[in-house]
C-alpha cells in the first residue's frame, strides 16, 4: 500500500473556534431583540388574527435578519482586523504574486528591448513601461509587507525574552543584578523599564 493513500478512515479533528462556545455573540443580540420586539408586537395587536399576528412575528424576524447582516457587512470596516496587511500571505498566493512579478519584469525586459530596436514610439513605450512598473512595484510591496510569520515571531520573542529578562533582574546591556535591584549596576538604567 502506497504511503499517500490510504484506506484507512482517518479520525477527524474539530478545529477550535477562535472564540468559545459559551460566548456571546453579536448574532445572539439580534436573536434577542427580534423575540422581544415580535414578543411585544404580539401583546399590543392582541384583537388580531392568528395568521396576521404570524406574519407580524415573520415580518420582525427577517428585520432581525437585515439588521445583523448590516452589522455583518460593516464591522469588518470598522474594527481593529480591518488592516489585511498584518495577515502573513499563503503559500499558493505567494507563488502566484511570484510568478506575476516574474512576468511583468520580463515584460518590461521585453519592451526595453522593442523600443531599443525601434518596434516603440518613446511615447508608447513611457506609458507601457509606467504601467508595468508600477504594476511591478505593487506586488514587490505585497510580497514584503505580508511576507510571513518572521516579524511576528521576532516581536513575540523580543516581548518573551524582555519579560524574562525583567524577572531575572538581567538589564538590557546584559549584566546580571540582584533579583530585589531596580537600578543596573553597570550601566545605571532602571531594570523593568520599557
Amino acid at each position: 500500500m502506497n504511503s499517500a493513500i490510504s484506506t484507512e478512515a482517518a479520525p477527524i479533528k474539530k478545529e477550535r473556534t477562535r472564540s468559545s462556545d459559551a460566548a456571546f455573540h453579536p448574532w445572539h443580540f439580534f436573536v434577542l431583540m427580534s423575540l422581544m420586539a415580535a414578543t411585544v408586537a404580539v401583546l399590543v395587536s392582541r384583537d388580531s388574527a392568528p395568521e396576521h399576528l404570524v406574519l407580524i412575528s415573520l415580518a420582525i424576524g427577517a428585520a432581525g435578519a437585515a439588521a445583523f447582516a448590516c452589522y455583518r457587512v460593516i464591522a469588518p470596516l470598522s474594527g481593529p482586523d480591518a488592516e489585511t496587511g498584518a495577515e502573513p500571505i499563503s503559500a499558493s498566493l505567494r507563488t502566484h504574486l511570484e510568478r506575476e512579478k516574474t512576468l511583468t519584469l520580463r515584460s518590461i525586459k521585453e519592451l526595453e528591448f522593442d523600443r531599443a530596436m525601434g518596434k516603440l514610439s518613446q511615447q508608447d513605450f513611457d506609458e507601457m513601461a509606467r504601467r508595468l512598473r508600477s504594476r511591478a512595484m505593487s506586488i514587490m510591496k505585497q510580497l514584503d509587507d505580508r511576507g510571513g510569520y518572521r516579524d511576528v515571531i521576532e516581536r513575540e520573542l523580543a516581548s518573551r525574552m524582555k519579560a524574562r529578562a525583567q524577572r531575572t533582574g538581567v538589564c538590557r546591556c546584559g549584566t546580571r543584578n540582584d533579583a530585589d535591584a531596580r537600578f543596573c549596576k553597570s550601566c545605571g538604567s532602571r531594570l523593568g523599564a520599557a
